[in-house]
């Protein structure tokens, strides 16, 4: 295996887009974890399906496994409001969704939730899980584990019980440590939090490890205050995993983010979102933002903003990606595209 990216990405259309579109050797480096969205049983589609909850994740399944055929994924439910949820069916969501990927003929890494592990009934899926699972396992320390580790005793005895009872070896186990939203918090806070719990960890041995955050906020105006304006973010989490590799040289720390919605970002459509253009460099986002996407020009008031893109230095070319080349289409006046068009385009990106 020679990953090297581990991002957090929701599993909706707009993200799957940008994979689909990904260049080969990018997809080859990159495990991914597929953060499965809260199953909405009102929609019109599963209306009148009395097995609708499976249908839904067997669906995104299916969608998964186009795009890892053979290759490593990851997944969680970590915003589903109970945690031993089930299929209806009976089995456990987690159980039913790693049967699923395990068809499609995905290699699942199983992702292990430390701030649910309380749940009786998510305990006992993952135990099941881990009984028949050969390979790599993932372990999940979230902001329940960074405050965790103000009392040490505690945060070991946690740690310990989730490697035991799931019989989980170390040497085959991966770590996210994921700081969420990084959007508020001071560099110094970051490095210091990060560094206090990584040094509570390294004594068990594990594969490797990676960061994740996300310093976009959940609006941008948060960032961006004037709307037909433009204007750069500090990549947070970018920082956060060059500092990491420095100090602790002899760990492999991989990086991670969340591409462009952060881990409580909802994207709406017409008539609510502004238009915006997300582009990384090096460091920061450099946004190009425009203002409320209203019929009759729609989206392509985006139009205008790729131009600006393009004219501001920062833009590469069209060739480096998928999404660099939209972005030129865009300028070109060839495409347009609404909020969630645009997602898979500066996630390409």
């Amino acid at each position: 295996m020679n990953l090297s990216y581990f991002p957090i990405l929701k599993a909706k259309d707009a993200e799957f887009d940008a994979l689909r579109n990904a260049k080969s050797n990018v997809v080859q480096s990159m495990l991914p974890l597929f953060e499965i969205p809260r199953f909405k049983p009102g929609l019109k589609k599963y209306k009148d399906n009395p097995h609708a909850k499976a249908t839904f994740l067997s669906e995104l399944s299916q969608k998964i496994g186009e795009l890892r055929p053979g290759m490593y994924a990851m997944f969680d439910t970590y915003h589903w409001q109970d945690p031993g949820e089930k299929v209806e069916t009976g089995e456990h969501h987690l159980s039913y969704m790693y049967n699923a990927l395990k068809s499609e003929g995905v290699n699942v890494v199983p992702v292990v939730g430390y701030d649910r592990w309380d749940d009786d009934e998510y305990r006992l899926a993952l135990k099941s899980i881990s009984k028949l699972h050969t390979g790599m396992l993932c372990i999940r320390l979230d902001r329940f584990a960074f405050d965790d580790v103000g009392d040490p005793e505690h945060f070991h005895e946690r740690l310990a019980e989730i490697i035991e009872y799931l019989e989980i070896n170390p040497a085959s186990c991966h770590v996210i440590l994921d700081l969420e939203d990084l959007s508020t918090m001071a560099i110094v806070d970051i490095f210091d939090g990060f560094d206090e719990l990584f040094n509570q960890i390294t004594g068990y041995g594990f594969l490797s490890y990676s960061v994740a955050g996300c310093s976009l906020p959940n609006s941008i105006d948060k960032v961006i205050k004037d709307k037909d304006s433009s204007g750069t973010v500090l990549r947070r989490e970018m920082l956060l995993w060059k500092n990491a590799r420095k100090q602790h040289p002899d760990f492999h720390i991989h990086f991670g983010d969340y591409g462009v919605r952060g881990p409580s970002t909802a994207e709406t459509g017409f008539g609510n979102t502004n238009a915006k253009i997300r582009y990384t460099i090096n460091d920061e986002y450099f946004i190009v933002r425009g203002h409320v996407i209203r019929k009759p020009i729609g989206g392509y008031q985006h139009c205008g903003l790729a131009q600006k893109l393009m004219n501001s230095g920062h833009y590469l070319h069209p060739a480096f990606s998928w999404g660099d080349n939209e972005i030129k289409r865009c300028a070109n006046r060839e495409i347009g595209g609404g909020s969630t068009a645009w997602i898979k385009i500066d996630t390409s990106h």
